[in-house]
C-alpha cells in the first residue's frame, strides 16, 4: 500500500512525504484524529515506505521488504495491541517491545513498531514507553495510533511528533465504500450518516443499507406521485424487525439530510439533487423533518420502542405526501 492508495488525508500524506524524504525521522510519530477515517492505513503505508531497503522515501515495490507477503508477520515490523480478552495494553508488552526494537534488524537498517490503539496504554505502560521514546536505537520509528491523544501522558505526547487526521468528506466516504463494493446508491446514503469516518460505515451491513436504500427510493417516488397509501404502505413493509426498522429509518435520514444540504446551497456531488418529494420542502421543514427522524432512530436505538413503531414512521412521512408537501414549503 502507497500512500496514493488512500483516500483523503492529503496533508498528513504530504506531511509524511516530508518525512520521509529528509530522512530525519522522529523516534515518536503519534496519528490522532477520529475513530474510523484511516489513521491506521495511513501508518501502514508510512511504516512500508520507511522498511523500504531502498530508503528513497517512498516503497519501491521490489525490495524483500516491499515485496514481503502480507499475511506473514515483517521481520522488522511489530505491531502492539491489546492483549485478547483485554482492553489495555499492559507493562509487560511496552517492556517486550522495548527489548525487541534494541536488537538489530534482520533487514536493511531500519525497524518500526505500530501501536494501536495507543490510547489503550495504561499509566505504567505509557511511562515505560517514554523510555524507548527518550533514548531510541538508531533507525527504529515508534507509530501511536490514537482517537483520544489526550489520554496519553503529556510527557509521552511531547516526546512525539504530532500527525493530525479529520473526518473525510461524504464524497471521499462514498468512494472509499464503492471500493469495497457498495452499491453506488447505499454509499451515499451511508456516507451521509457516516461523519467521516469509512470505518463507522463499513461497520453497517451493506446489504441491508440496499435494501433499505430501495425501499427509501420507492417510497419518495410514490409520495412525488401523490400516492396517499405509501407512508402506511411504507411503514408496514419495514416497521417489523429492530434491523431493517433502523436501516430503513438511517436511509431516509440521509435522504433529508441531502436534501437539506441541497436546500441551504450545497449542490456538490456528495449531496447530490433530492427526490422530487424532499425538494419541494422548505429548510426549516426539512431541518424539523430531520429531527424528528433522529429521534425516533435514537428512541429505537436505545430501546425506547414507540408502542405503534409503523404508526410512528406513517406520522413522520405524513406531512411529505404530495398533498401535504406545499404547507411546509
Amino acid at each position: 500500500m502507497m500512500f496514493t492508495d488512500i483516500i483523503g488525508h492529503a496533508r498528513a500524506k504530504e506531511v509524511l512525504t516530508r518525512v520521509l524524504a529528509g530522512r530525519t525521522v522522529p523516534a515518536g510519530l503519534l496519528f490522532s484524529g477520529p475513530a474510523g477515517v484511516g489513521k491506521r492505513r495511513v501508518a501502514d503505508a508510512f511504516v512500508r515506505a520507511w522498511l523500504c531497503l531502498e530508503e528513497s522515501g517512498a516503497p519501491c515495490g521490489r525490495c524483500a521488504s516491499c515485496t514481503h507477503p502480507s499475511g506473514k508477520a515483517h521481520p522488522d515490523r511489530l505491531e502492539v495491541v491489546p492483549e485478547e480478552k483485554k482492553k489495555s495494553i499492559g507493562i509487560d508488552q511496552v517492556r517486550e517491545l522495548s527489548a525487541w526494537i534494541a536488537q538489530t534488524p534482520a533487514r536493511g537498517r531500519r525497524k518500526a513498531v505500530v501501536v494501536d490503539p495507543a490510547d489503550a496504554l495504561g499509566l505504567e505502560a505509557a511511562n515505560a514507553l517514554l523510555k524507548t521514546l527518550e533514548e531510541p536505537p538508531p533507525g527504529s520509528v515508534i507509530v501511536l495510533v490514537a482517537s483520544r491523544p489526550g489520554s496519553l501522558p503529556a510527557t509521552v505526547r511531547s516526546r512525539c511528533q504530532q500527525v493530525s487526521f479529520g473526518p473525510l468528506t461524504d464524497e471521499q466516504v462514498a468512494e472509499v465504500l464503492r471500493r469495497h463494493l457498495w452499491p453506488a446508491q447505499a454509499a451515499r446514503q451511508a456516507a451521509a450518516l457516516a461523519e467521516g469516518s469509512p470505518g463507522a460505515a463499513l461497520a453497517r451491513d451493506g446489504r441491508v443499507w440496499q435494501e433499505a436504500a430501495d425501499a427509501v427510493g420507492s417510497l419518495l417516488e410514490r409520495l412525488a406521485g401523490g400516492d396517499r397509501g405509501a407512508a402506511l404502505a411504507f411503514a408496514e413493509g419495514i416497521g417489523e424487525g429492530r434491523e431493517r426498522t433502523l436501516a430503513a429509518l438511517q436511509a431516509l435520514i440521509a435522504s433529508v439530510r441531502m436534501a437539506a444540504r441541497w436546500r441551504l446551497g450545497d449542490r456538490t456531488a456528495a449531496a447530490g439533487a433530492p427526490p422530487d418529494a424532499l425538494r419541494r420542502l422548505g429548510a426549516e421543514r426539512l431541518c424539523q423533518l430531520l429531527a424528528e427522524a433522529l429521534e425516533l432512530h435514537r428512541r429505537l436505538e436505545g430501546g425506547d420502542r414507540p408502542p405503534n413503531v409503523k404508526l410512528a414512521l406513517a406520522t413522520l412521512l405524513a406531512p411529505v405526501s404530495a398533498e401535504g408537501a406545499g404547507r411546509w414549503c
